[in-house]
């Protein structure tokens, strides 16, 4: 198809494709169109290169667009798109959705500590938005320990942070007890050898 060529050579900007959003367009079919597109531009550029460009253009996020509204799911697109032989768009869109819901969960998490909310209410909130969405727990560890550092540093009221410490006190003196207990661990005797304690 010879957009798709004229996309892979510069020659078109990939904003260009904004076009194809229309609401009569869609209706029309343009799915269709937009896989033989795709595939004549991974013939010219690899995937990385065609979704390299559509992140550039905003189109990233666009791409349910191509089907009626009634159809704009994830599934759908994924099943069109693999059926059709490109794997690689699906699974650019699987990404690029996941870290928009993650983006979006931690700043809830963000405002739900700003607002001191009940620890058991945000950690069912947080289940609940790992379920809805599929995401895997260490990508939700990391969201949530960015969060809470974020909160602790910035975002705290001063009585949540004295709340926090005062909680936190224990933890943190077991964590120094830990700490202290493996430095004499490895302390070494009179003769030069070192002792282990088991």
């Amino acid at each position: 198809m010879f957009t798709g060529i004229l996309l892979a050579n510069g020659t078109l900007p990939a904003a260009i494709l904004t076009s194809l959003f229309t609401d009569n367009i869609v209706k029309e079919g343009i799915a269709s169109f937009a896989v033989k597109l795709f595939k004549s531009w991974m013939a010219e550029k690899d995937a990385n290169s065609v979704t390299s460009s559509l992140r550039k253009a905003s189109l990233d996020k666009r791409l349910l667009e191509l089907f009626p509204a009634n159809r704009q799911n994830v599934e759908h697109f994924a099943k069109y798109f693999m059926d059709a032989g490109l794997k690689e768009l699906s699974d650019f869109l699987r990404v690029q959705l996941s870290l928009g819901t993650r983006k979006e969960l931690q700043k809830e998490l963000q405002e739900r500590l700003s607002q001191e909310c009940p620890i058991k209410e945000v950690v069912l909130y947080v289940k609940e938005e790992m379920k809805r969405n599929d995401l895997p727990e260490p990508a939700v560890i990391g969201l949530l320990e960015e969060a809470i550092l974020k909160w602790y540093k910035e975002a705290h009221l001063a009585k949540g942070k004295s709340v926090f410490l005062h909680q936190m006190k224990k933890f943190v003196e077991w964590l120094q007890n830990a700490e202290e207990e493996s430095e004499s661990e490895g302390e070494e005797n009179e003769d030069g050898s070192t002792k282990h304690n088991l």
